[in-house]
């Protein structure tokens, strides 16, 4: 584990800022993630804008930046060009966290992958055009943040969403409910920014719908910032939602229920943000941690399941495996008081991001979260029983059926760190 950078007792700064990502405003052609189906088509138009968010901590000497962004998943190449060419005394890939929402409206994290030389339309074929569109409005936002930091207070809550999500892969099977904010309020007591961790897919879009969307995800962002008003920015990290899907949504077009689901979602968060009260911030760190992942694989029915829809033979299969995951998992912790958070490059499912809230709540956290697809992909990641179940996460799982195992051992290790408690 390295240790960035921690501060206690010394004032606590935030500044924050926003940025649109939506490469069609500049005429760029747009590759949508989420779905092989779509053939790596453009999209038609922009449904609703789609964000970068951003929220810079810095506290004595300790800098971080959580980015909460409108996009299926976070290659490092992103990260990478986003601390380049912000250039911020400080900031480094090792305090940058890029949490992706996970929409299926949204953009193709592969399409920014430098490694992603497949050339593949089905996995996302790489634009140099969208890499730079997106890292240049992010590394201005950044730059933006740092430069409005204020004295802020923080405080934290967690409310139960009850029968608002599902377990996808088995009916009525558990999920994780719970949706934790961490508010950030001025010296004058107005809120300012908003972190939002609830679970569930970005997947209300289908692969039918080809404009640009944040999904619910953005509706709920959308909906917060208005219930709270004034300059507020809410930043999304989602969950552990690698086998969970949204619940209850209706509406005429899929747009119309991904947009009521959003502002169920919001609104709950709106009255969760009122409930909460803020204090001085006396615990603040942020650190990294690196797991050492088992053997590349893939799994035995990827052909049969997913082949069809990525379109990959037995050959580009090899070379995928090769070029576009690590061998080691970069992992992140975010301590603002008892709000304790560990991200996580890739999709874990509900027992894997329960697992490691636990060993948090072991090492005295008050608010564990997940934050997932965030600051590079691996994958999906699994139980060595829901791995031997089989089904399309598996097939997207590209560790063998120990990956699960190795990730909760290493973040549970993490856990201990962050918290300050006892392996």
């Amino acid at each position: 584990t390295v240790l960035v950078a921690s501060a206690a007792h010394a004032e606590f700064l935030v500044g924050t800022a926003r940025a649109s990502i939506t490469p069609l405003e500049e005429s760029i052609p747009t590759q949508l993630g989420g779905y092989g189906e779509r053939n790596g088509q453009p999209a038609t138009g922009i449904h609703d804008t789609i964000y970068a968010k951003v929220i810079v901590m810095k506290s004595g000497d300790a800098l971080a930046a959580l980015v909460g962004l409108d996009i299926c998943t976070t290659p490092w190449s992103l990260l990478e060009d986003i601390v380049k060419k912000a250039a911020l005394p400080g900031l480094s890939t090792e305090n940058v966290l890029l949490s992706a929402s996970h929409t299926h409206g949204g953009l193709e994290g592969m399409a920014m992958d430098r490694n992603n030389v497949l050339g593949n339309p089905h996995i996302g074929v790489y634009s140099e055009a969208m890499l730079n569109f997106v890292s240049d409005r992010v590394a201005a936002a950044l730059k933006e943040a740092a430069s409005r930091l204020e004295p802020v207070t923080a405080g934290t809550g967690v409310a139960r969403l009850a029968g608002m999500n599902r377990n996808r892969r088995h009916e009525g099977a558990p999920t994780d409910e719970d949706m934790t904010v961490l508010r950030l309020d001025r010296a004058d007591g107005s809120a300012l920014a908003m972190v939002v961790n609830y679970t569930a897919h970005g997947t209300i879009m289908t692969e039918k719908e080809m404009e640009v969307s944040g999904d619910w995800a953005g509706a709920m962002q959308r909906t917060l910032e208005d219930l709270v008003g004034g300059d507020v920015t809410c930043v999304y990290t989602n969950g552990s939602e690698g086998d969970v899907a949204p619940r209850g949504y209706t509406g005429g077009s899929r747009y119309e229920m991904a947009e009521q689901y959003g502002r169920r979602v919001g609104i709950a968060a709106g009255k969760l943000t009122e409930a909460i009260r803020t204090g001085p911030v006396e615990h603040f760190a942020i650190m990294t941690h690196s797991v050492p992942l088992p053997p590349k694989m893939a799994s035995p029915d990827f052909m049969k399941i997913a082949g069809d829809e990525y379109n990959v033979d037995e050959a580009q299969l090899g070379m995928a495996l090769e070029l576009l995951f690590p061998a080691e998992a970069p992992l992140y912790g975010l301590r603002v008081n008892d709000f304790h958070m560990i991200t996580v490059p890739g999709e874990p499912i509900t027992a894997i991001g329960l697992a490691i809230k636990e060993a948090l709540r072991k090492g005295g956290a008050g608010h564990p979260v997940i934050a997932s697809t965030t600051n590079a992909h691996i994958g999906y990641i699994l139980t060595q029983e829901e791995y031997a179940l089989s089904g399309y996460e598996v097939t997207a799982s590209f560790y063998g059926d120990t990956l699960g195992e190795v990730m909760v051992r290493g973040a549970s290790e993490f856990a201990a760190r962050l918290t300050g408690g006892k392996e």
